[in-house]
């Protein structure tokens, strides 16, 4: 094998192997998205048993043979374990893995993926009972990043400011929003609060984001509309893993 390295990443995924193995999915900021193979850690007392269990931030220590990376130690940085104990967190925690590895895929957002992993995993195991928000500023600041979506400031159908007190139309294919009615089908009705909170999500630093505090009923408007946007632009129904 090749000379050991360490890389510090998330696992996004830990899936059996043959004679109680495992293969990670693993979210680095420098190398992207790796695959590694973990020997024996599904065994009663192994002492990397601890990969099994995603979400983690964690270093781990692999060498190269023939191509492949082999888990050779590793050691939790943070192991955001209260995910583990909600089964909306868990859920939500998938979601955003699934994402973070389509993310990762293009290798100019690799370094951004991690960064939002790190950050959207410790404030989901913080406070599980905001699953449910974090899920719909990650979606939102990953399509940003991906460049899907658009700043609203004005009306497609009358040029008109958007409002605080207003409310629109908002497309779930595109970038148009609407002061009158549409039809339901590929649009979301959206007060104007919950659209300069889209702007917020887009441009805001990521510990100001996963800090920000909504009303219950604009999180649902949120996590509702964001689902719907990122289905669409990914082409790949999201709606379904939340039952929506």
């Amino acid at each position: 094998m090749g000379v050991p390295v360490t890389y510090r990443g998330i696992i996004l995924s830990s899936h059996e192997a043959k004679d109680k193995d495992r293969i990670l999915k693993f979210l680095t900021k420098e190398n992207g998205l790796l695959d590694i193979y973990a020997k024996g850690t599904g065994k009663l007392g192994s002492i990397n048993a601890f990969i099994s269990v995603p979400f983690m931030l964690c270093d781990l220590t692999v060498s190269d043979s023939h191509g492949y990376l082999y888990l050779r130690s590793g050691v939790i940085v943070e192991s955001n374990s209260r995910i583990m104990n909600d089964l909306d967190a868990i859920t939500a925690a998938s979601h955003i893995g699934d994402i973070l590895s389509e993310m990762s895929r293009q290798s100019d957002n690799s370094s951004e993926a991690y960064e939002i992993g790190v950050y959207s995993y410790y404030y989901l195991s913080s406070d599980v009972s905001r699953w449910k928000l974090i899920t719909a500023l990650f979606n939102w600041r990953v399509l940003s990043v991906m460049g899907y979506t658009v700043r609203y400031s004005v009306t497609n159908d009358t040029g008109s400011r958007i409002e605080d007190n207003g409310f629109y139309y908002l497309s779930t294919s595109g970038g148009d929003v609407y002061s009158g009615r549409k039809g339901d089908h590929g649009f979301c009705l959206m007060s104007g609060t919950s659209i300069a909170a889209l702007n917020y999500i887009s441009d805001c630093g990521l510990k100001d984001l996963f800090l920000m505090n909504c009303s219950e009923s604009l999180t649902d408007k949120l996590f509702d509309f964001t689902l719907r946007y990122m289905s669409y632009q990914l082409e790949k129904n999201y709606l379904e893993r939340f039952e929506l």
